[in-house]
């Protein structure tokens, strides 16, 4: 339906965006930029990585996480190191991740904050849950980052009741979540 080479099922959406920050490189100890203004299972996801949430500001018009917010925070607090890993300089932590949430429909100003992130070498994982159906330009909302996500709910726009799914153009990215999702079976 949106679009992408790859839809791995979960269980329920924060399992797809716990699953899709895993994929995606997020480890213990690690920040991940995100919006204050959501759902908490956003949050408890990046908390399940043993990563830590960065708060930073949301835009009125779209109630999604700011770009502009997102460039102010990362010229004041981050540089990136050597390897390529944006590196907060206060505390040397990683800023594995950025994970904007499409509030209520609206999308956020998704391909500037892609242009931000990929600056500093920071993917993006799309919170989709209450965007689905909603485009920008020709696209829709979750395929703009390297995964996106979406919820299945009983209080979303298309729902089975529960269930989520992780959606991605990379191949090797959407192996590694179907791996995981599938209780992370080694061949023997």
């Amino acid at each position: 339906f949106v679009g992408t080479r790859h839809a791995v099922a979960t269980v329920n959406g924060t399992a797809a965006l716990h699953a899709a920050l895993v994929v995606a490189g997020v480890e213990s100890g690690d920040g991940v930029l995100t919006q204050a203004l959501t759902f908490v299972a956003t949050c408890n996801a990046v908390a399940y990585t043993g990563a830590g949430p960065v708060f930073v500001d949301v835009e009125e018009d779209t109630l999604g996480l700011s770009p502009e917010a997102v460039r102010r925070y990362l010229e004041a607090h981050a540089e990136v190191g050597e390897g390529g890993a944006c590196v907060d300089r206060a505390t040397g932590r990683r800023i594995a991740a950025c994970l904007p949430m499409h509030t209520f429909g609206h999308p956020v100003r998704v391909a500037e904050l892609v242009a931000v992130c990929e600056e500093y070498g920071i993917p993006v994982v799309e919170d989709a849950a209450e965007s689905m159906g909603s485009w920008v330009g020709e696209r829709h909302t979750g395929t703009f980052g390297r995964l996106g996500t979406l919820s299945f709910n009983g209080n979303k726009i298309i729902t089975t009741g529960g269930g989520g799914m992780i959606v991605t153009d990379d191949d090797e990215l959407a192996a590694r979540a179907r791996h995981l999702t599938t209780t992370a079976k080694a061949p023997h």
